[in-house]
């Protein structure tokens, strides 16, 4: 669907349409109705598979709509039990490298918000941000990468407050996405999704939604083909 241009997407889109019930269309435009357009998430170098899936369930409850993965270094895996099918409802970016996934949300306007326990870290409940915010998790043995930590606009931490001095990177991430979607939301009247971008929501939803969907984009392709 990605080679498809605007008006090919709008006719897909309308065929997936035509054998989802009319709940079901109205749940997809609820849900992108409250889809957060300055907010977004990566993860790098997450390798348990129960954190990965633990963060995807949670980005996707919070209205998160756009997921970058990172994997330089460890595979990247999700427990469908535990994520409860939440991937099907997120757009999934990977990719080998951390410099090119931060530039090019630079590029589009993002700040590079990463946890880390740096001395200039500042604590997340003090962070209010101007301008979208992509916010950075790093791998649970040591945290984001060096590369990362140059390429931030800005160090985030959670203050410890017991004797325990650490959270488990599902954890933390909760907390921190849980704090920034109020205040990043607050921002989604001056950065909205384009309309091609609810436009790829609505297909990829459509499509995860339909089993026989695969079919009804190949004989779309073969039309287009023929002519």
């Amino acid at each position: 669907m990605e080679n498809l241009t605007i008006e090919q997407k709008i006719e897909l889109l309308r065929r997936f349409e035509e054998v989802l019930t009319p709940e079901r269309r109205s749940r997809f435009e609820e849900v992108w109705n409250q889809r957060n357009s300055c907010l977004r998430l990566v993860l790098e170098n997450i390798y348990q598979s129960l954190n990965a899936s633990a963060i995807v369930r949670t980005a996707d409850a919070l209205g998160i709509h756009h997921l970058h993965i990172v994997e330089d270094e460890h595979p990247w895996t999700v427990n469908r039990k535990i994520s409860k099918g939440a991937l099907d409802w997120l757009d999934l970016e990977s990719s080998k490298s951390i410099e090119s996934t931060l530039l090019s949300l630079k590029s589009q306007g993002f700040e590079i918000a990463v946890t880390d326990f740096s001395p200039e870290a500042i604590s997340i409940y003090d962070y209010k941000p101007e301008k979208p915010v992509a916010v950075l998790m790093g791998t649970e043995l040591t945290g984001i990468s060096e590369t990362a930590r140059k390429w931030a606009d800005v160090s985030l931490v959670v203050p410890m407050m017991g004797f325990t001095q650490s959270l488990n990177v599902s954890v933390a991430a909760g907390i921190v996405l849980s704090q920034l979607s109020p205040r990043t939301r607050e921002l989604n009247h001056e950065f909205p999704f384009s309309e091609e971008q609810k436009l790829d929501a609505l297909l990829l939803w459509s499509k995860n939604a339909i089993y026989w969907s695969n079919t009804i984009i190949e004989q779309f392709q073969k039309e287009i083909n023929e002519h």
